[in-house]
């Protein structure tokens, strides 16, 4: 009988045979512990001689990750050995002691961080290291295990020594380079499943593609698709040569966008910055006013939106107090201003926004952006100028351009259909393979991957992309199906898909290809009811809108509400919502219903109004209800009637929660008005006094009075 990896199945120990492994057991573990109270009297007393190295000798044979006995056995080999070496040949004599102690206990343990690290600090330290005998050291344990990566790591190391050696000889170099690319080609044909080994390949290509001619590259990418294709139809579920095929192919990376710029007020000005990913600012964005044609900067404080006021997708400029501005105000945001949390990203050039205040009815328009008025969009948008920006530097910053597109990771074209040629033929040599192993995970990825890809070569709105987004999300709904190990990663990038194709009517396609932007008319109203969302990936997306309602999905978190700066009415009933974040960020907030998620404490439900006190509603004498009825909370707390008295402890600040559902309550309100024509209702009696279940209360998170 074989177990799922392959092994036979050991018989169980007798009663004799356990016995005698426990007693060997425990014979090591005193051994080790006396060992281990030796090293501490040999660093406690500072021995530095051949005794105390003896020890550290003997508790690295036993256990060589313990990676303190390696510090300590470094400083007693320098101060105990080496500061007193006569000369070069006696402390190599010293290192090479060592590089053969760490070699040979490499054999019993060939993956271990510590005696590699060692290793290193002994060739580092000697005055004429060997490294070409390195170099055969390293193949030998490659050839005992050709997927050992800390072999392959310092085997990396060691050619970096070697071309450090030979940096003045070029030729040498890239004679080195081809000879280890060559190596890697050995170990991929003796095991497709080596992932190192093409690890190491991507490496080498990419340093010997730098001096090769336009079709060279061309040739050996062709030649390297060959390969991987060999790989894959032999072993589709090995996870190895689709990394390095998704390599080869390359990814085109999306610039930072800024979807577009808005005033909030005019008294204190109060400007919003939304991109389309989250950031973080490097250096304040420039926002200058012009009085008599002269620019002056205008002070005042950028933050993010949320608790975190140093990292976000959207950002809101608040005037200093005492501060003035003249007719024009000019926001401008240089590349280097911003950097994304998501690698490789990066605002591509220079943006201006301007804002005439000469001609507006200022005090009409800052009276509408103060009320909450349910209907009205509480958002001035800003014009955006494109073209040249004067940079800090007094030079002109001009906008990408994009001469070339990327074909794969070592081409370029000036023709984006080189780019969707090669994505469309990788696409119909991956549907041949899903065909043939339909219930194969790893090619249903690369599939989605390669489809992504070539939707950023399309327009958005276009039929195309729609296409490509339905196909893609099936594609996530069936790993859900094969690979339910993985079933929250797959749930998340659909969530992603479904969310771009839900909101295509909130961005419009840039000039400036691929970076996008807000359409010029935005809905107020978003309806993504049972969508099988677990998040809202780009929340500030939503900042225009009126209502949005997520009902039954799979949402956790509440935390999106902060950059909705305009949305009044939000349903979160059916979902997975267990703590309450973010509301004290959305100042227009009027109706949030949070009934059936799974709420089951008090403190989860203060949190989400602690300072609610400093937003933007309690200076404007707004009011928000919030609908709590079907969550664990009711139960585990005591009821709804202890809940209530906890909401009068805590004050009041216009925040109305309801523990009871609207749906039982107006069935209640039902039940009470036919009460009232018929003086009963079928078999229930109603009493007429206060009825704690239809009871709504007040809360203040401490705001002072």
């Amino acid at each position: 009988m074989e177990s799922r990896h392959g092994r036979k199945k050991e018989q169980a120990e007798s009663p004799e045979a356990l016995k005698t492994r426990e007693e060997k057991e425990t014979v090591l573990v005193r051994e080790y512990l006396a060992l281990k109270d030796t090293l501490k009297e040999i660093v406690e007393s500072n021995k530095r001689d051949n005794d105390a190295l003896k020890v550290t000798t003997a508790l690295l044979r036993k256990s060589p990750d313990y990676y303190t006995i390696w510090n300590v056995r470094r400083t007693i080999l320098k101060e105990g050995f080496l500061d007193n070496a006569s000369d070069d040949e006696t402390a190599n004599k010293i290192y090479t002691g060592e590089l053969e102690f760490v070699q040979e206990n490499l054999k019993l343990n060939p993956k271990s961080y510590w005696m590699w690290n060692h290793r290193r600090w002994c060739l580092e330290s000697m005055s004429q290291p060997r490294w070409d005998k390195e170099l055969a050291m390293v193949g030998k344990f490659l050839e005992m295990d050709a997927r050992n990566f800390h072999g392959w790591d310092y085997r990396r190391y060691i050619i970096r020594q070697l071309d450090l050696k030979d940096k003045e000889a070029k030729d040498k170099v890239l004679e080195r380079a081809q000879s280890e690319f060559d190596f890697t080609i050995t170990k991929i044909h003796q095991n497709f499943s080596n992932y190192s080994a093409w690890h190491n390949r991507s490496t080498l290509l990419g340093k010997l593609a730098e001096d090769m001619s336009t079709e060279e590259r061309e040739a050996i990418v062709d030649n390297e698709f060959d390969l991987v294709k060999n790989a894959i139809y032999t072993d589709p579920e090995d996870q190895s040569a689709w990394l390095y095929e998704l390599w080869l192919i390359g990814r085109e990376e999306r610039s930072i966008s800024i979807l577009g710029a808005h005033v909030i007020s005019f008294h204190p000005l109060e400007i919003v910055v939304a991109f389309d990913e989250t950031v973080k600012m490097r250096n304040p964005f420039t926002v200058s006013t012009r009085v008599d044609h002269v620019a002056i900067p205008l002070e005042g404080e950028w933050k993010a939106t949320g608790s975190d006021s140093a990292l976000g997708s959207v950002w809101i400029f608040q005037q200093a107090p005492g501060a003035v501005y003249g007719p024009t105000v000019e926001i401008v945001i240089f590349s280097d201003d911003v950097c994304a949390v998501r690698a490789g990203s990066k605002l591509p050039a220079a943006v201006c926004y301007e804002l005439e205040t000469l001609n507006q009815n200022l005090d009409e328009i800052s009276g509408r952006l103060g009320r909450l008025v349910i209907g009205q969009n509480l958002m001035y948008d800003v014009t955006k100028r494109i073209g040249p920006v004067t940079g800090p530097d007094g030079t002109l910053e001009t906008q990408a351009v994009h001469p070339k597109h990327r074909v794969t990771s070592l081409t370029e074209s000036g023709s984006l259909d080189d780019r969707i040629a090669l994505l469309e033929r990788e696409i119909s040599a991956v549907r041949e393979l899903v065909e043939l192993e339909p219930d194969c995970k790893w090619p249903i990825q690369i599939l989605s991957t390669l489809l992504s890809e070539l939707r950023k070569t399309v327009s958005i709105h276009s039929t195309q992309a729609k296409v490509i987004d339905d196909e893609c999300i099936e594609l996530q709904e069936k790993l859900i199906t094969i690979d339910p190990l993985r079933q929250e990663r797959y749930e998340d990038r659909r969530t992603q898909l479904v969310f771009d194709r839900e909101t295509l009517s909130i961005i419009q396609d840039s000039k400036r290809f691929p970076e996008i932007e807000y359409s010029a008319k935005q809905p107020t109203n978003l309806d993504l009811s049972m969508r099988g969302l677990t998040h809202i990936p780009i929340s500030s997306y939503l900042l225009h809108l009126h209502t949005l309602n997520l009902d039954s999905n799979s949402i956790t978190s509440t935390r999106f509400l902060r950059n909705l700066l305009n949305v009044r009415r939000v349903n979160l009933s059916n979902n997975l919502i267990e703590h309450l974040e973010g509301m004290q960020h959305a100042p227009s907030l009027e109706f949030l219903t949070l009934e059936n998620n799974m709420i089951a404490k008090w403190e989860d439900v203060v949190a989400g109004f602690v300072f609610w006190g400093e937003g933007k509603l309690a200076r404007t004498g707004g009011h928000v209800k919030v609908l709590l009825g079907n969550n664990p909370v009711v139960v585990n707390e005591g009821g709804e009637y202890v809940l209530e008295k906890r909401w009068e402890d805590v004050g009041k600040v216009g925040v109305e929660i309801q523990w009871q559902s609207e749906e039982l309550r107006l069935a209640e309100e039902a039940l009470l008005a036919a009460e009232d024509e018929t003086g009963a209702v079928g078999n229930m009696v109603v009493d007429g006094t206060r009825r704690v279940s239809a009871t709504v209360v007040e809360f203040d998170a401490g705001l002072a009075h």
